[in-house]
C-alpha cells in the first residue's frame, strides 16, 4: 500500500502538465486557477480519505503520499535558492509542474515574500493539510 500511495503522490505531474497544456493551446485565455487549485486539494484529500481506510495510520498516509511532493520541493529548492536557475533538461519543467495547479494560491499565502519557492512551500503545506484532513474525516466516519 505504500507504494501505491507513492505512486498516487505523482498525480499532480499530470494535472500540472495538463495545466500547462492548457496555457500553451489558449494563450489569450485566463486559466480557472482556483478551480485547479480546489479540485487537486479535494483529489488529496479523497485519496488520503479512501488510504486512511486501509493503512489505519494516519503518520504512514500523509508521508507517503506526499514523499514526491517533498523530494520535488527539495530539487526545486537546489535549483532556485542554490543554483538560481532552473535546469534546462526534462527535470527543470516537470519539477514546476508539480505544484503548478497550486502555485496560485500558494503566492496569495506568500504575498510577502519576493520568492517563486516560497510560493511552492506554502503548496506542499497545503497538500499536507489536505491530506491530514482526509484522514482526520475517514477517523470520524
Amino acid at each position: 500500500m505504500m507504494i501505491l500511495l507513492t505512486a498516487l503522490g505523482l498525480i499532480p505531474f499530470a494535472l500540472g502538465s495538463f495545466m500547462n497544456w492548457f496555457m500553451m493551446t489558449r494563450p489569450d485565455d485566463l486559466p480557472p486557477f482556483t478551480l485547479f487549485a480546489v479540485i487537486t486539494l479535494l483529489i488529496w484529500t479523497a485519496i488520503a480519505f479512501i488510504a486512511n481506510s486501509r493503512v489505519k495510520c494516519t503518520k504512514k498516509v500523509v508521508i507517503f503520499l506526499n514523499l514526491v511532493g517533498l523530494i520535488d520541493l527539495a530539487l526545486l529548492g537546489i535549483q532556485e535558492l542554490l543554483l538560481g536557475a532552473y535546469w534546462n533538461n526534462l527535470a527543470g519543467p516537470l519539477t514546476q509542474f508539480y505544484y503548478l495547479p497550486l502555485i496560485n494560491l500558494g503566492f496569495r499565502l506568500t504575498n510577502w515574500s519576493h520568492t517563486v519557492f516560497s510560493a511552492y512551500c506554502a503548496a506542499f503545506v497545503l497538500m499536507v493539510a489536505a491530506s491530514i484532513l482526509g484522514c482526520a474525516l475517514r477517523k470520524k466516519k
